[in-house]
């Protein structure tokens, strides 16, 4: 989840950027932008968004400037110290508007009803479509069948059965197959999890894609998270945020 944050004051900027990461660390704050200007440059070049963090009250002017400049098609939640503009703001594609200090138990209801307005019903869109297509997407091969990975000089085709889980460590990419062994693949796990059968592998965070028939156990956690046991076991603890942990359980129970 790719995130924007527009915001003057460089303490609050981090401040709301620490927040978002203790709240759910798989959300990626792409920007921190500073003014009416630096927005509208960086928006009118199309980027990729799922959701805009908008200060009101800007050096050069106020963020409802932005709209008039340029389309922003992601949904945004405000974040300001003046609770005059809320009537307005709602008139925008906003989900939520919150007062500073935001809180964490704030910030995660607002995440909370992102995910319930626009994720939710975007991914039931998607398996409908999916149920629509049936067996075709299958004998088509819409999904990947093998990756190509390698182990030092070699080169290894691996078939994606064999895949117990894709992840991340220390910035290069692994594929991890059933018979524990650990293969560098150039890919991102963005690209992979676009390519992979969502009904055999699923993403459980930044750093995990993991085979439906490799999962060992899953345990309710801290504060709304899941940890999930893989095999073979993984070089660190799998936790899946509060705000994925419903999509998770939907993907266990096959619906």
């Amino acid at each position: 989840m790719k995130v924007l944050i527009i915001e003057d004051e460089s303490v609050a900027g981090q401040l709301l950027k620490s927040t978002i990461a203790s709240v759910d660390p798989d959300i990626e704050v792409v920007e921190i932008l500073d003014s009416v200007e630096s927005s509208v440059q960086y928006l009118s070049t199309k980027p990729l968004l799922d959701l805009i963090f908008l200060d009101i009250e800007l050096g050069d002017g106020q963020t409802f400037d932005i709209f008039k400049k340029v389309q922003i098609d992601a949904p945004v939640i405000f974040v300001t110290a003046y609770q005059e503009h809320a009537l307005k703001a709602f008139k925008l594609n906003s989900v939520d508007y919150l007062l500073k200090p935001v809180s964490k138990d704030e910030l995660t209801a607002a995440l909370l009803k992102y995910r319930r307005l626009h994720v939710d019903q975007k991914q039931a869109l998607q398996h409908n479509i999916l149920s629509l297509l049936g067996n075709y997407r299958n004998e088509t091969g819409a999904h990947k069948s093998r990756y190509l990975a390698r182990n030092g000089t070699r080169l290894i085709s691996i078939p994606a059965e064999e895949i117990a889980y894709f992840y991340t460590k220390d910035k290069l990419q692994y594929i991890k197959t059933q018979q524990n062994g650990d293969y560098i693949i150039d890919k991102r796990l963005d690209d992979i999890e676009a390519e992979v059968s969502p009904k055999t592998f699923f993403r459980l965070n930044r750093q995990f894609i993991v085979n439906y028939g490799c999962i060992e156990k899953v345990h309710t956690w801290f504060s709304g998270k899941m940890k999930v046991q893989v095999k073979p076991a993984a070089y660190e603890e799998i936790i899946i945020s509060r705000l994925k942990a419903a999509e998770f359980k939907k993907w266990l129970g096959g619906e």
